[in-house]
């Protein structure tokens, strides 16, 4: 970091800026033992001496006022929840609906400062949060007010054409993670250049030797604030429980599948611990786990003394191909809370990544699969999710994508699940596994590292499998010794273990045949993923007639594949330059009532024009194959002759379906088409036109969808954000 690019900051130096440093604006917040504001000024002003107030609202105050009341509202996981007049109201609804039990109000709290010797011992963690909210809300609300002065330029989100994908980044770190283990990888140029990803190794009181992955765990204290992640939280649990004081903590695992599942991922979705006591914000989670590996990742490269501006870093997530839209966002928008500007942020697909990374190999390993006119599958077996994508290579050696992406959770931890419901029958206890978890972590882990070994290892040759039977299992199944179990060891039968592969292995294998059916020919099969280590998965699937005549072939450490072809796509993300809609989409719009084309019931009158509203303008069908660069175009009109509309945000909502016939029109409306969110945009300072015509272009052919918006009777671009959750 001591390089000419990074400097370290320490604190402002005295002599870093002029006393008369000429500020566009001069803002000050004033945090009273009672009330609370802020004022501000800018170069004009201050010639005339002149200061700007806030005014404050609320139920409680019968006209604005220029400072709020000192009050800070929490809800009962210790979140902030509102400021000042809001938090007085809210507060007041809650006693007279007697649920105010759930909630936690400070005021006058600015004394404590005083009255206190404040020393690095004392200055307590919800001290400082509580005062960091309050000064962060008020200048969040000065930031607000003042977002339409030309002093003060907004970001609705990062338009496509602000950076070529062609960007030049000094490093591109890639982080994947997964439902059982996650982990980074990056590289500088200078490494890009050989084709060389570096990894971390993880180490831990748990594991023997390092790893380039660490366990998707996250601990976090009775207050619900961040304590650790992987291996460390994994070996401190541990140790709370030998201490029997692990009723103060809480752990999440295996919580990546909640986004598969959830149907419709929103901003409020809650998962719980393990021990089913406690929930948390889905996305505190995340993110808590994207900032665990980015800060580990800063040091690596800090302790290494790369070369790099801390701005020109590019930061990869890779997410499976087969989420929904929303669960994508979701997960960008967790790693944009965990201190990853959106400039700076790329969306990966797991099997894709995997794709450029077989696609690196050196000569002789995979060569011939990624000729020109080749076709391949990827088939991502992961410890959730089954990720399955096909490629044509083209001429210049660009990936083409010949089949929506598809797959199911039918990953490693399905296995999994058999082994766990296997024990609970032959300890004739369902909470045997979750009781040794509770009172012996370190065994419970042993095991669950010795079955993964062996689910690996296990191949066609039949012989039975032996585990090590921890002491503390036996006393809580209390079973007799037979010849399954004995005072050391589990035996599993191969016939039994062979069954914990049945259903995954019967669903991938007729995922392939589906997809084979429908795209007519695949010259390989790459494995990836960490369940494709399993030798035996790997047998059965290159001996089954259906497919036996495929060429099916796993890289060295398939499960690093994902995490070091997301590396190589940050540096190249046009190298896939066609994919295929998995939806029919398009927007939610108004048209120019046509009684011979429009249902009667959907005739509105809007700003004086007689309309039908809830059409569904389409702009890319299902099963349509579209270009990386190519965006598809919608126009608009909207009209804002009145007063009241010249400045209210336009808002386009953006709408999926399958199956959409395209014989008739169609309404969003209809049974089977479901919102993925809205687009708005926003007025220009001086107000709409009376008559405004819209040209929105939309990107369907990247790992997001990415929106412009233009204002074409004026011809300007508009602010425009996105919100798919």
């Amino acid at each position: 970091m001591d390089t000419e690019k990074t400097e370290v900051k320490y604190g402002i130096q005295v002599s870093e800026r002029s006393p008369r440093h000429s500020w566009d604006i001069v803002a000050a917040f004033d945090i009273g033992t009672s009330y609370s504001g802020y004022a501000y000024s800018d170069r004009k002003e201050m010639d005339l001496k002149s200061v700007s107030f806030n005014q404050w609202t609320g139920n409680m105050v019968s006209d604005p006022k220029a400072k709020a009341p000192t009050t800070v509202l929490f809800d009962k996981n210790m979140r902030f929840h509102s400021f000042g007049y809001e938090a007085e109201d809210f507060y007041a609804t809650q006693v007279c609906e007697k649920k105010n039990d759930d909630w936690y109000r400070f005021k006058n709290f600015k004394m404590v400062l005083y009255r206190e010797k404040v020393s690095m011992i004392k200055r307590t963690l919800f001290v400082q949060s509580m005062f960091m909210e309050l000064s962060g809300l008020l200048y969040a609300n000065f930031l607000q007010v003042n977002m339409d002065t030309e002093k003060t330029e907004v970001k609705y989100g990062i338009q496509v054409s602000e950076r070529s994908p062609r960007h030049s980044w000094d490093i591109v770190a890639a982080f994947d993670i997964g439902t059982s283990y996650s982990g980074y990888a990056y590289s500088d140029r200078k490494e890009m250049d050989l084709k060389s990803v570096s990894f971390n190794q993880w180490t831990g009181n748990m594991v023997s030797d390092p790893k380039a992955k660490a366990p998707t765990t996250v601990l976090f204290d009775k207050n619900m604030r961040f304590h650790s992640f992987g291996y460390e939280a994994e070996d401190f649990y541990a140790t709370q429980v030998c201490e029997k004081k692990n009723d103060d903590w809480y752990r999440f695992k295996n919580f990546k599948m909640v986004l598969y599942r959830e149907k419709n991922v929103q901003r409020d979705l809650k998962i719980s611990d393990d021990s089913g006591r406690s929930s948390l914000l889905a996305s505190e989670v995340f993110s808590q786990t994207i900032k665990s590996l980015k800060s580990h990742f800063e040091n690596t490269v800090r302790e290494r003394a790369l070369q790099f501006d801390s701005g020109n870093v590019l930061y990869v997530v890779t997410v499976p191909a087969i989420w929904k839209q929303s669960a994508k966002l979701f997960m960008k928008e967790a790693a944009m809370q965990a201190g990853i500007p959106e400039a700076q942020l790329l969306i990966a697909l797991e099997p894709e990544a995997a794709a450029m990374y077989c696609k690196s190999l050196p000569e002789q390993t995979l060569t011939d699969t990624f000729k020109p006119h080749k076709r391949y599958m990827v088939l991502d077996l992961g410890g959730g999710t089954v990720d399955v994508v096909v490629h044509d290579v083209l001429e210049d050696g660009g990936l083409a994508e010949v089949y929506k992406a598809s797959g199911g959770d039918w990953g490693g931890t399905m296995v999994d699940r058999e082994f766990e419901r296997y024990i609970q029958n032959i300890f004739n206890s369902e909470t045997c596994l979750k009781e040794l978890w509770n009172l012996s972590p370190r065994d419970a882990y042993d095991l669950e590292r010795e079955f993964e070994m062996q689910k690996r290892q296990i191949s066609n040759k039949a012989a039975d499998i032996r585990l090590k039977l921890p002491a503390r299992l036996q006393q809580v199944g209390k079973v007799p010794v037979t010849s399954s179990i004995t005072f050391d060891h589990i035996y599993v039968q191969y016939p039994k273990f062979k069954e914990f592969f049945e259903n995954p292995k019967n669903r991938i294998i007729s995922l392939i045949k589906d997809i084979l059916n429908e795209v007519g020919r695949l010259d390989q099969i790459i494995l990836v993923g960490g369940f494709s280590s399993s030798r035996y998965l790997y047998d059965q699937l290159k001996s089954h007639s259906d497919i036996s005549g495929i060429d099916i072939c796993c890289p060295k450490e398939p499960g690093l594949a994902v995490l070091q072809g997301a590396v190589l796509f940050g540096y190249n993300p046009e190298d896939v330059r066609y994919r295929i809609c998995r939806y029919t989409f398009g927007f939610g719009v108004l048209q120019d009532f046509d009684e011979s084309v429009h249902r009667a019931d959907k005739r509105d009158k809007v700003d004086g024009e007689v309309v039908c509203r809830d059409v569904f303008d389409v702009l890319v069908y299902e099963g349509e194959k579209v270009k990386f660069d190519d965006p598809k175009f919608a126009t608009s009109k909207s009209s804002h002759r009145q007063a009241d509309r010249k400045h209210i945000p336009i808002k386009k909502e953006l709408f999926a379906g399958k199956n959409i016939p395209r014989d008739r029109t169609v309404y969003v409306t209809e049974e089977g088409i479901k919102s993925l969110g809205k687009i708005i945009s926003h007025a220009p300072k001086e107000g709409w036109s009376n008559l405004v015509e819209f040209k929105t272009k939309v990107y369907f052919g990247q790992t997001e969808i990415k929106i412009e918006d233009f204002d074409i009777t004026n011809n300007v671009t508009v602010n425009v954000e996105f919100d798919f959750l």
